[in-house]
């Protein structure tokens, strides 16, 4: 990371725009009434105080850029008293005010998130990364083997926190049959998410990842040993330490052991994560779960029952749609799971 002022800023101008002109407003407290004044002066960051991002997060340990350098700073006492449903009160990629003594003393409001609920206390929000353009779900043809319903959970993810989606497939090279990933790229290109094809072992697909990722902030997220540190290193001609596969669960082992603001060229940056084995959706009931499913939701309009739940119900045109063949097979089994919880033990509430 060589230009760290690259960092502190956002690159839709017009968030960013969006952001200064809330402390704007937070200054001006002519519009509040007496009662609300203390409590409007917690709300914005303290005076001599720096605007800063946080880069990375380890264990007692945050690291923030201010003013083009990296300084290690913590969390003042006052916010972590903030009692919230977060487990974890900053991320990386969080925009926040450091105080004469090099104290976290605020955070700006995050304009995206990614999030998922605690893989421990499924009641909390385990925060993943902030202020990010799109979400690069990369997943793996084989060894971790390609699950669907895992793609959606992290495309109901990125689309609840306010990115844009971008699925990229790796280890092509892997690939025998190519009938079921070919109709997973109708799926999601039909649903208008990106869909790249990509190895980083032999650089196939590289052009269109850079494309992807040019003026943006991304963050590369999915199972362990997929692949996303590698993709990133052919990306920045970095050597960052990659897995490899459990040969005897066919499962990632964790290399990535934080999340990391990187660059990766000129005016892009990533945040790489650490790989996760389950991903848990965050304050989502079942029932809210078909208004991510846009192509379900389509048939659903003409279901017999009001609301229809699309599993047992008589006259479920969701079925009928899918035992007729204008609805994939594989997008209504990846509802099914997620809903009922079968890849994912309470993974809804």
């Amino acid at each position: 990371m060589s230009d760290y002022s690259l960092f502190e800023k956002s690159f839709d101008s017009r968030k960013q725009m969006r952001n200064e002109r809330k402390l704007l407003q937070q200054k001006d407290r002519s519009k509040f009434k007496k009662s609300d004044q203390n409590k409007e002066e917690i709300l914005k960051p303290p005076e001599n105080s720096k605007r800063g991002r946080i880069v990375t997060i380890s264990t007692g340990m945050i690291k923030v850029v201010v003013e083009g350098e990296i300084i290690e700073s913590g969390l003042k006492g006052s916010l972590k008293k903030e009692v919230t449903r977060n487990k974890n009160l900053v991320t990386v990629g969080d925009f926040v005010w450091i105080d004469e003594r090099g104290q976290i003393a605020y955070v700006e409001k995050r304009y995206s998130c990614l999030s998922r609920a605690d893989a421990l206390h499924q009641r909390k929000q385990h925060l993943i990364a902030a202020n990010i353009d799109q979400v690069l779900i990369v997943a793996s043809i084989e060894n971790p083997s390609l699950k669907p319903s895992l793609l959606d959970r992290y495309i109901i993810a990125t689309e609840r926190g306010g990115m844009k989606p971008v699925i990229i497939i790796n280890k092509i090279d892997l690939a025998g049959d190519l009938t079921f990933l070919n109709e997973l790229e109708e799926i999601y290109k039909g649903l208008e998410i990106p869909f790249l094809k990509v190895s980083a072992l032999h650089e196939i697909g590289l052009d269109s990842l850079k494309e992807i990722v040019k003026g943006k902030s991304s963050v590369f997220s999915g199972q362990s040993g997929v692949g996303k540190t590698s993709l990133i290193n052919d990306l920045t001609g970095q050597t960052r330490r990659v897995g490899s596969v459990v040969q005897k669960t066919k499962k990632g082992s964790h290399t990535t052991t934080h999340a990391e603001l990187i660059s990766i060229g000129e005016n892009a940056l990533c945040i790489d994560t650490p790989g996760i084995k389950s991903f848990a959706l965050w304050d989502i009931t079942s029932e809210e779960l078909t208004n991510y499913f846009s192509d379900l939701q389509k048939f659903g309009e003409t279901c017999k029952y009001s609301p229809c739940s699309h599993t047992h119900e008589p006259g479920c045109s969701v079925k009928e749609a899918v035992a007729s063949g204008r609805l994939s097979q594989i997008r209504y089994n990846s509802y099914l799971a997620i809903r009922e919880g079968h890849d994912e033990p309470n993974s809804l509430r």
